[in-house]
């Protein structure tokens, strides 16, 4: 894997990396590349353990060689490189070249003696070395005073002993020559770079110059950059004829330079032909931008100056990118342009904002919102909704929702709702799924089932996979919370297909169908599986800092705990749940009366136990059945219990249908009685 500086992506290394590995292990990392696009933080242990459990399944050893890793500055992504290597498998064997010592766990593993350096006094050319480099390989037929001097003045560094050769090639005193070196690096360097390039004919020379300022080149891109036709065949001779070109795949149809002889390439162009490069660089940008290359467009415009134009590919292209988990990379893009043109335009205020809150950087969101309603729009927003108005009520509700604001949520979503009638129809189902979602938090569920039920099932397939997973995932926890189990199950089926089928299993909305499922599993008496559920739903809520969501994991966590007697881990399960809830503006009645149901609930009193015969009643109709042989009324009951007194009539009502009675005390008396028999 050859490193670049837009490797330091996160998302890019690995997804990068994991392609390299596959090419010679098919199918190796397809689960960390599921959870590389998930919005949240890229954590070592949660993107890496999957990969590295893949790997110790290979069949063969595999060696990864990360070339100019010098180049990795991310310390988030540091910090991932030295988990895999304290945790390599032994299947994987891991090459770091770098121009300095690498940032890894360096002490440790030498001291283990599970490294082997190789260091620059030992890839110094020997004197045997470099004459059979001189003579041998360029057949330049060299004395060996002259091969003696060489090695002295470039001290066995190999590339300039290379490019020594080259400039000597066809001169007819080689040995005047030699002696004219100077004796510091950067004479030397300047010295040879100009001799190679002179021996050059001088086509060849102009082309190296002007395609130099080309991270990766073709034919065709190095035909719009210099202007001219032909540069395929210019490649293959300078990659024949070893002039430092590297092909970059297997089909030479990608090159690249030397990245050191690529510097003194740049180098020389700007002192040969001034001010040309912007020009060079103007004409690659647009070349991607036809190709598709956006990246490298926006990379190559903001090198040309052309910093406008930059932002414009920004504003048009910037929601593509983050919706494939490249966050970081919109955010390199905008670090380069000067402050002013990010908080003078709205639109680069929100995209700030939407980084923020797809890094997990929540505390941001609110000031890049605040500006943005400040800025004003400095064009047209190309890409994603209708409007700068509904970008931000968009941002708003998700944000709204994550923080555990259901009011501030509500309001924003019906905003964009209304906003994006006329928008596309991925839009309006983001925005109808982020209302919905709102309602049913606040257990308006009739309000939210007709919204949702428009996201998730009125078109196939769905025009947006991502809303139509949160809405399965919130129909099922309607189901189940009003007593339909069956229905719960299968809105969970449904969300958790959606997300196998497109990969979607790490995003932080699958949240609300797992911890569901976790509790339709709970009340079938599968409790290690509940578990499971339950852990997989909290790990994402976590990692998607979505306060409701973890809260409730946390409450189903303590559930289980507590009825496999682990006590003490459910009570602190319950506070963990209980600060998470104080700490929202306002967590809606669902999560309250989750926190009531999990603890500080009231015992009922001694009633008839659920039929044996009858549909299974789930928890909280069994515990609804008990009250029933009390003398309070359905809203003392729901008083007593922490729940609404609407939630109990629907108990009530399913309690009816499945001991197949209409009133209370038949239902009582049908529990004694088939308990009884």
């Amino acid at each position: 894997m050859s490193i670049d500086q837009d490797d330091n992506d996160p998302v890019r290394f690995w997804a990068h990396a994991i392609a390299a590995i596959a090419a010679v292990s098919p199918g190796a990392g397809e689960a960390s590349l599921q959870m590389l696009t998930a919005p949240g933080a890229k954590d070592a242990e949660g993107v890496l353990t999957p990969l590295i459990n893949d790997l110790e399944q290979l069949a063969a050893p595999v060696t990864l060689i990360l070339d100019d890793y010098h180049l990795i500055s991310n310390p988030s992504l540091l910090e991932c490189v030295g988990y895999l290597v304290e945790h390599l498998p032994l299947t994987l064997r891991l090459v770091v070249s770098a121009r300095s010592d690498p940032l890894l766990p360096l002490a440790r593993l030498r001291a283990r003696g599970e490294m082997t350096e190789i260091r620059a006094d030992a890839l110094r050319f020997t004197d045997a070395e470099a004459a059979e480099l001189l003579n041998g390989t360029l057949g330049l037929a060299l004395a060996p005073a002259d091969i003696d001097a060489l090695q002295r003045r470039t001290e066995g560094w190999a590339a300039g002993l290379y490019l020594a050769g080259l400039s000597l090639r066809g001169r007819p005193d080689p040995s005047r020559l030699i002696q004219a070196f100077a004796g510091d690096d950067r004479q030397i360097i300047d010295y040879l770079v100009a001799e190679v390039l002179d021996a050059l004919p001088a086509g060849d020379r102009s082309f190296m110059m002007r395609t130099s300022v080309l991270d990766r080149m073709c034919g065709p891109l190095c035909d719009a950059v210099t202007a001219s036709g032909g540069s395929w065949r210019i490649l293959e001779r300078l990659e024949r004829t070893n002039q430092f070109v590297v092909p970059l795949d297997a089909s030479r149809h990608w090159y690249r330079y030397h990245q050191l002889f690529a510097e003194l390439l740049r180098h020389e162009l700007d002192r040969t032909e001034p001010g040309l490069a912007p020009l060079l660089h103007r004409r690659a940008s647009a070349w991607h931008r036809q190709h598709g290359s956006i990246a490298e467009a926006i990379g190559h415009a903001m090198s040309a100056g052309d910093l406008a134009d930059a932002r414009e590919l920004i504003a048009t292209h910037w929601n593509a990118y983050l919706n494939e988990g490249l966050a970081e990379t919109v955010e390199v893009w905008l670090d380069r342009l000067p402050p002013a043109m990010v908080t003078e335009d709205a639109r680069m205020c929100l995209v700030r904002g939407w980084i923020s809150r797809h890094l997990g950087r929540l505390g941001e969101v609110g000031p890049w919102l605040e500006a943005s309603e400040a800025a004003t729009p400095r064009g047209p927003l190309t890409e994603g909704s209708t409007s700068i108005e509904s970008c931000a009520c968009l941002l708003r509700a998700g944000y709204c929702h994550m923080i555990g604001d259901l009011a501030g949520a509500e309001s924003a979503s019906r905003q964009a709702v209304a906003l994006e009638a006329a928008g596309t129809p991925l839009w309006q189902a983001v925005a109808s799924a982020t209302l919905g979602a709102s309602l049913c938090w606040q257990g308006r569920s009739s309000e939210a089932r007709t919204v949702l039920r428009r996201v998730a099932g009125s078109i196939a397939p769905p025009v947006s996979n991502l809303a139509s997973l949160w809405a399965q995932g919130c129909l099922a926890a309607i189901a189940a919370r009003s007593g339909d189990p069956e229905a719960g199950e299968d809105h969970v089926q449904q969300a958790m297909g959606l997300a196998a089928r497109h990969g979607l299993g790490e995003y932080w909305v699958a949240a609300t169908a797992l911890l569901t499922s976790a509790e339709l599993l709970e009340h079938r008496g599968r409790l290690a599986d509940a578990e499971e559920a339950a852990r997989s739903g909290l790990r994402l809520a976590e990692r998607g800092q979505a306060r409701l969501e973890t809260a409730w994991a946390q409450l189903c966590l303590a559930r289980l705990a507590a009825r496999a007697g682990r006590d003490e881990e459910a009570r602190a399960r319950v506070g963990t749940a209980r600060r998470i809830i104080t700490a929202c503006a306002d967590p809606g009645v669902v999560l309250t009366e989750l926190l009531a149901g999990t603890a500080g609930r009231p015992a009922p009193p001694p009633g008839p136990c659920p039929p044996k015969s009858a549909e299974p009643l789930s928890q909280r109709e069994d515990e609804i059945l008990r009250w029933l042989n009390s003398q309070l009324s359905l809203r003392e009951i729901a008083s007593e219990l922490y729940v609404s007194y609407d939630t109990v009539k629907t108990h009530t009502r399913h309690i009816y249908r499945k001991l197949g009675v209409s009133t209370r005390r038949q239902a009582v008396t049908r529990a004694r009685s088939d308990n009884a028999r």
